[in-house]
Parts: C-alpha cells; sequence; structure tokens
C-alpha cells in the first residue's frame, strides 16, 4: 500500500550535516523538510516560509541556538513557531534555559528514531490545535468573515507594510441600511439570514487574496483593500452594494427600498496623505478609520443605499516645535 506523505513543513537546523541527514531519514514521511546549517539561513528560510516546526541545534559555529531561538520569538510573524532544541549535551541547565526561552521540546543526541517521531508528532498536534484556536477567535461566528480584532490587526499590518512600499491602502466601511427596524420586523432567524448573506456579498466582491473582509459589530462591516486607490476602492464598495441588492431580501421597513440595501463609506490613505499626517503628528491609522466613518456618514445624510469617498482634508497644520 501506498503511504501518503503526513503534511507539515519542518526545518532541520544543525552545522552537522551528518545530523540533518540522520533527522531526514527519521522524518521522512512528512511532506516539506528543509534545512539550513547556520543560524542566519534558519532565519532566512523561516522568513521566506514558516515552519509548522524546528528542530534547532543548540550549538552552533555562527550563531547560537539560542541566539537563533530568540530571533525567532522577537518576530511577530514567527513567535508562535514551535522549536524542539536538538543537542549531544547532557547537562539539565541547557534545556531549563531552552525551555524559559520558549521552546517547546529538548532533544538529546544520539537521536531515538521512535522518541523524535513521538515528539514531533505531538507537537505538531498541539500547533494545530492552537491555530485552530487562534483562528477561531478571529473569526466572527455568524458571517466567517474576520473578528473585529483581526479587522485592527489587518489594518495595522497592512498600513505598516503600504508604508514601506510607498503604496497607497483604502478601508471601506459599510452598513446596513435600516437595521433596527428590520429586526423589530423580523425574527432572530431572519436577521442571522440577512447578516450572513450581506457578508457573503462582501466575500463575494472581493478580487485579490490579500483583501478582507470582517464583520465589526451588528450591522456594520469592512473591507481592507491593500495597495487601492479611492477610486478603486469606491467601486469595490458600489460592487458591494450591487451584489447586496441582488439579495433580493425583504425590508418593509426601509425608507429607500423594499429590500435590504446598504450604505458605503470609503477612505484611502496614500503616500501625500500620509506625509501629511505625519508632519502633523497625526496617527496615521485612526485618521483613516475616522475619514472611512465620516464617508459612511456622507453616504447616509445623502439617503443611503449608496457609497460616498472621503473628501480629503486640508492638510492639517504641523505640530509646532516646542524646543
Amino acid at each position: 500500500m501506498k503511504k501518503f506523505p503526513v503534511e507539515a513543513s519542518l526545518l532541520l537546523v544543525d552545522d552537522d550535516p551528518g545530523i540533518i541527514q540522520v533527522l531526514s531519514r527519521i522524518l521522512s514521511d512528512y511532506s516539506t523538510l528543509r534545512f539550513a546549517t547556520s543560524g542566519a539561513d534558519a532565519l532566512q528560510l523561516s522568513k521566506e516560509a514558516t515552519p509548522d516546526l524546528i528542530l534547532l541545534d543548540a550549538q552552533m559555529g555562527d550563531m547560537s541556538g539560542l541566539q537563533v531561538c530568540e530571533a525567532l520569538k522577537a518576530d511577530p510573524a514567527l513567535a508562535d513557531v514551535p522549536v524542539i532544541f536538538v543537542s549531544s549535551h547532557q547537562e539539565s541547565e541547557l534545556e531549563v534555559a531552552v525551555l524559559q526561552m520558549g521552546a517547546v521540546d529538548f532533544i538529546r543526541k544520539p537521536f531515538n528514531a521512535q522518541q523524535v517521531l513521538a515528539r514531533v508528532n505531538t507537537q505538531l498536534k498541539l500547533k494545530r490545535l492552537s491555530d485552530d484556536l487562534r483562528r477561531l477567535s478571529r473569526v466572527d461566528g455568524l458571517t466567517g468573515l474576520a473578528n473585529e480584532t483581526a479587522y485592527a490587526e489587518t489594518v495595522a499590518r497592512e498600513s505598516a507594510r503600504a508604508a514601506e512600499a510607498g503604496q497607497s491602502i483604502s478601508v471601506v466601511r459599510v452598513e446596513v441600511d435600516f437595521f433596527q427596524s428590520f429586526e423589530a420586523l423580523y425574527d432572530r432567524k431572519a436577521t442571522d439570514a440577512c447578516l450572513a448573506a450581506v457578508g457573503d456579498a462582501l466575500r463575494r466582491s472581493m478580487r485579490r487574496p490579500g483583501d478582507v473582509a470582517a464583520r465589526l459589530d451588528r450591522e456594520r462591516f469592512a473591507m481592507v483593500l491593500p495597495d487601492t486607490s479611492a477610486d478603486d476602492a469606491l467601486h469595490v464598495a458600489n460592487r458591494v452594494l450591487r451584489a447586496v441588492e441582488t439579495l433580493d431580501i425583504g425590508h418593509q421597513g426601509s425608507a429607500v427600498s423594499r429590500h435590504v440595501t446598504c450604505s458605503a463609506g470609503v477612505a484611502c490613505l496614500d503616500v501625500a496623505r500620509r506625509d501629511e499626517l505625519a508632519a502633523a503628528g497625526v496617527e496615521a491609522i485612526g485618521a483613516l478609520a475616522a475619514a472611512a466613518t465620516k464617508a459612511l456618514e456622507a453616504a447616509i445624510a445623502a439617503g443611503r443605499a449608496q457609497a460616498a469617498i472621503a473628501a480629503p482634508d486640508a492638510a492639517p497644520a504641523p505640530v509646532a516645535d516646542e524646543g
């Protein structure tokens, strides 16, 4: 019977190629094995593609395993990757030190193949459980979209990335029109079904893998659109509104339509605006969120069931130099 590989990516780090060969044979059932013979290479490979688990030699020439582990734990993108230390040293002090640093286990050389497999399997199972819990904590249970916490993290991350790359980032705020009236007229099952359908409309309106849709609270949604101009974000917002209208969900309490509609506000943070805010000492993410909210309020004030784009404010006055 053909044996299928176990889906997991392992990074084996040791400055002795012979040790890597031994571990490779023991762990050959795993789908992806990558190798590094130095700490610098291990960090580079980890950044290029985050592994599910790292087996790390405690003593190496260029960087010690402890230094590599410290660098991993200092990187938010890699801090949660489980690290198992391997070493020929028998001193308990080293084992205690690496566990205190954040390693999940310690395996001594020479290797016992069954012990290595058992410990690796255990840590991979724990990581999958942890990943599942983390994923659930960032997902809105009703719509399956990102929740408010995940949305805030995404805006912060993508804003920083856009600033570094000299790109724009846009945010779209979406609100179901007259939803309080909808809740008063229809039962909980209908209101939940309505919100789930609106969430699906947002999801279907996205075109790129980097775009993120979220549900912020009861009837309020948002989208994060990296590397997107204000005009392109407005196009996405209008696509969402059309998608919601085609759902044809009846709404007898709406003052603008006989079916459910949404209003949307669009804001963009481009390079010029980011420079203006920085010169004025204004926090960019807060300004972006405020502009999107203001645009949504403008769409509501203009009659709802439409999208509005944030008007470019006058450049804020520079902060006075108190020195």
